[in-house]
């Protein structure tokens, strides 16, 4: 398993863009251009023309985003899902990687966004029980229970009694997540535990809808 400071996103980018047919390629080019451009992490699938994608965010995201509430994104990239968050009170986005924070802070000016750079599984600056809504989508599916469990632990700290988390993560029960080199050794069962054993709440899963990866809503 790569660790935190892994270039895997990049590699995974590069494989992607040989692997794919060049007129796929000229029309996701295309859809991006005309939709959303200049964000990093399209290449991954945007919402705005992925179905499943658009279902998730329709159900995950969007629905706890509001003026009234403070939200957190763990590992934004490039904004993919930050752009749908913006309406927050408040919104912090956490990253390991100051460069993808910088990358961030040119994409979105705005007042209410805190650009927050973590060492791996903590909150530094994010006050105590402050977050209404925690996000994060394409991180932990690389990330091992181990980290994972560290993460949820820090949740707690920063979480208002209550709070919504939404997590994506790897599912090793599917055929996709086992062939991916790049994916975390976890599935719904051993999330759960993570989940259950760290004080949280599950009130949701996804277990069909995306390829290689699931995901959990709890509330602390």
């Amino acid at each position: 398993m790569p660790g935190l400071d892994t270039k895997i996103h990049l590699d995974m980018l590069r494989d992607f863009k040989r692997r794919m047919p060049l007129p796929l390629r000229l029309v996701r080019a295309i859809k991006r251009e005309l939709f959303n451009p200049d964000i990093y992490g399209l290449e991954w699938g945007d919402p705005e023309v992925v179905a499943p994608l658009g279902y998730l965010r329709d159900r995950f995201l969007v629905p706890y985003i509001r003026p009234d509430r403070v939200a957190l994104e763990i590992g934004p990239g490039g904004g993919r899902w930050t752009r749908y968050m913006l309406t927050a009170q408040q919104l912090y986005v956490v990253d390991f990687h100051q460069e993808l924070l910088d990358q961030l802070a040119r994409r979105f000016k705005k007042p209410n966004m805190v650009f927050v750079h973590n060492g791996g599984d903590d909150f530094p600056k994010v006050p105590d029980h402050s977050v209404d809504f925690l996000f994060s989508f394409g991180v932990f599916v690389h990330l091992d229970p181990e980290i994972i469990g560290r993460y949820l632990a820090n949740m707690h700290r920063v979480l208002k009694p209550g709070a919504d988390v939404v997590l994506q993560y790897a599912d090793q029960t599917k055929d996709m997540a086992k062939g991916n080199p790049g994916f975390s050794d976890n599935d719904p069962e051993r999330m759960r535990a993570l989940v259950t054993n760290a004080g949280f709440k599950i009130v949701e899963e996804d277990l069909t809808t995306l390829w290689h990866s699931s995901v959990i809503r709890f509330q602390a």
